[in-house]
């Protein structure tokens, strides 16, 4: 399995505090079956130059390879970032921010207001080459009130990643995750582990319900979609189908 959203590497966010971490992470990772890792890290455009981050992640990864060099090998690690939503996205060389290899941008939206003027931004970094891979879409406030958000944000060239935890632990969350799946308006599924207490890596049992509520088709196309976009290749995504709002629900 590929997991294209983790934050493994030590001291650099509120993810992994240490090495030791890093490496119970690695090892839960590599038992559930992943063989593709995303290494990506919290970067902010208002908190730090881009050259400053990428000199604290190579510092950080050196430290891991120094500890687990078997262990990074097996889980076939790419470096990365989770970026901040910002205007400087389109002022900024995001090459560096990138996964390793591919034009893909993990994207995280603010979750205390709705940007207005998102679907312009994603489809400037389309435009410009980036793939934008959104970031744990069920956890903002707004696509929880309209799903069909989703919509505007893939039709303007952006692919929709949630956490397996959401799907796992949480009721209401995993609930409207399976619709969101059920509705084509989910491409990923990844981790987002931050440590073994604070949002685990539940890759396999997120897998596992997805097979269970939605088939087994479909878990493929979930594996396959992540697995295309670690390679830098371009998933063969079924075309969305929207939510029909009735009695001021979404179904």
């Amino acid at each position: 399995m590929t997991d294209l959203h983790s934050h493994i590497l030590p001291g650099l966010d509120d993810g992994a505090k240490d090495a030791g971490t890093s490496e119970a992470l690695l090892r839960a990772e590599l038992q559930a079956g992943v063989d593709q890792l995303a290494l990506t890290p919290h970067f902010h455009f208002e908190r730090e130059d881009v050259a400053s981050f990428c000199r604290r992640r190579e510092l950080s990864q050196e430290k891991l390879i120094q500890r687990c060099p078997a262990l990074l090998q097996q889980a076939g690690v790419k470096k990365g970032a989770e970026v901040f939503f910002s205007p400087s996205l389109l002022e900024s060389d995001l090459r560096p921010l990138c996964l390793e290899g591919t034009d893909l941008l993990l994207l995280e939206l603010p979750v205390d207001y709705r940007p207005k003027w998102a679907e312009d931004i994603l489809y400037r970094l389309g435009a410009s080459g980036i793939v934008p891979l959104i970031a744990h879409a069920e956890r903002y406030p707004y696509v929880a009130e309209d799903p069909n958000l989703l919509l505007a944000w893939i039709e303007n060239g952006a692919y929709i990643q949630v956490n397996a935890s959401s799907l796992v632990l949480h009721k209401k969350r995993g609930a409207a995750i399976v619709k969101m799946i059920r509705h084509g308006l989910v491409h990923v599924i990844a981790t987002d582990t931050h440590s073994m207490e604070k949002r685990p890596p539940l890759l396999k049992e997120a897998m596992r319900l997805v097979r269970a509520k939605c088939g087994e088709e479909k878990a493929e196309e979930l594996d396959e979609n992540a697995r295309r976009l670690y390679g830098g290749e371009q998933p063969k995504t079924a075309e969305p189908e929207p939510f029909k709002r009735i009695f001021g629900r979404y179904v």
